[in-house]
């Protein structure tokens, strides 16, 4: 009995002794996947972002592929990739984690998201490499965006196009709006109109808020008249430009100017509307340099409209826009057509001066009026201190308004001897408003 026993128990003995050495031998392998913690004297380094970085994404080309420059080891097991994704750079807010992601021969290890992002934020990334005994330091985080464009097509034209004669030459611009997408803001269109299809040369550029399927304009100020015209438009947001429409090409009527007035007259002008005159401009004080006998002049034109834009300053609507003719003072090099006069009271009595050049393709005097009258008129120096120095105009405060042919401030003049009637403007709040004759 004990004998057998013993030689039960030497046989148990020995088959644990054999049974602890294949363990041991095991888990001295370091590919074995038995192996528990870092292995002494094996280091892995971080693996290198290197897309995206810094980029913008848009929506429709995702899925996004997120590529690493490949980790090092000492080790003798194989590495494999922990990717992860997220919306800020603690990575408390994950959206991805992608394990086990194993290396490319190429130097570089690619791994294609399996969904899109979601648009309109940015995302955070970084990798590590491991070997399931050891691992790496994260990688640098790097960042990317992910958006959805803004698209802005240009918009088609309406009318006027096809050549047609408008009506008058202030016709009404109608755009049919541009298809837009994306998170676009509020859309303006700005008009151009020129007397060639290249608009090299523009006679007007006017900006207008997008209105509800198409967008129109009543010309602000008088156009050329018995003239081929060329316009074309395009839309905007405070981000995004679009394309120009197509060009299209309108004729504008012609206007006849008035009979001659028999020469000049004596305190009214003696011309054809010398009666609409809204201020005796025969008492006033004329000042700055100008023609001191510009009431006697010839009243060829009357004054049919004054806009006031706070942000672009008077335009004129007047018959002899058409046909006034042009003239290049000495030194300058393109033409002058007509001058603007303003005059104020003071003590009861009238002061005017001419201060304002105009060009054909000038169609607003610039400066918000009148607010910052006196900052962009009265103290410049020159002909319109001499003016307007001693003047500060305010909302309800009433002045008057005409325009003469030709340059008539005092730095130069001409010989045309031909202005407008004068009108009243009770200056409006906010710079902006319109006055009709």
């Amino acid at each position: 009995m004990y004998t057998r026993t013993a030689s039960v128990l030497g046989v148990a003995a020995l088959a644990v002794f054999v049974s602890g050495c294949v363990g041991a031998e095991k888990s001295a392998n370091p590919l074995s996947p038995t192996v528990a913690g870092p292995i002494p004297g094996v280091s892995i380094t971080a693996p290198t972002p290197m897309q995206p970085t810094g980029t913008r994404i848009p929506f429709a080309s995702q899925p996004v592929t997120l590529m690493v420059g490949n980790a090092q080891t000492t080790g003798v097991r194989p590495i494999t990739y922990l990717f992860e994704i997220a919306t800020d750079t603690s990575f408390a807010n994950k959206v991805f984690t992608r394990d086990s992601v194993a290396p490319s021969d190429s130097g570089q290890t690619s791994l294609k998201l399996p969904d899109p992002l979601a648009t309109g934020h940015t995302y955070y990334w970084r990798a590590k490499a491991q070997d399931g005994a050891n691992a790496s330091d994260y990688s640098n985080v790097a960042s990317f965006d992910v958006f959805t464009p803004i698209v802005i097509n240009a918009p088609t034209l309406s009318a006027p196009v096809g050549g047609v004669t408008t009506s008058s030459v202030t016709p009404r611009f109608t755009i049919n709006d541009a298809d837009k997408s994306g998170p676009y803001g509020s859309i303006v269109y700005v008009i151009e109109v020129a007397d060639t299809d290249t608009f090299a040369n523009k006679v007007a550029v006017w900006t207008i808020p997008e209105q509800p399927g198409t967008t129109s304009l009543d010309a602000p100020g008088a156009l050329p008249a018995n003239s081929q015209l060329f316009w074309r438009a395009r839309a905007a947001d405070q981000t995004t430009t679009g394309a120009y429409s197509s060009t299209a090409v309108f004729k504008t009527p012609a206007i006849a100017p008035p009979p001659p007035s028999g020469g000049s007259g004596g305190g009214g002008g003696g011309g054809n509307f010398a009666s609409l005159d809204q201020i005796n401009l025969g008492a006033a004080h004329i000042v700055g340099g100008g023609p001191t006998d510009v009431a006697s002049w010839t009243v060829s034109t009357n004054i049919q409209h004054i806009e006031f834009s706070s942000s672009a300053g008077l335009a004129f609507t007047f018959l002899a826009n058409s046909y006034w003719p042009d003239y290049t003072p000495p030194g300058w090099s393109g033409p002058l057509q007509y001058t603007v006069w303003a005059c104020y009271q003071s003590g009861g009595a009238w002061t005017c001066g001419g201060f304002i050049q105009m060009w054909r393709d000038r169609g607003y005097t610039g400066a918000p009026l009148p607010s910052n009258y006196i900052y962009w008129w009265g103290n410049q120096g020159g002909v319109t201190a001499g003016i307007f120095g001693g003047y500060v105009p305010h909302a309800g405060d009433t002045m008057a308004f005409f325009v003469t042919a030709g340059n008539e401030r005092a730095d130069t003049q001409t010989n045309t001897r031909e202005r407008s009637n004068v009108v009243l403007v009770t200056l409006p709040s906010g710079d902006s408003g319109s006055f009709s004759y």
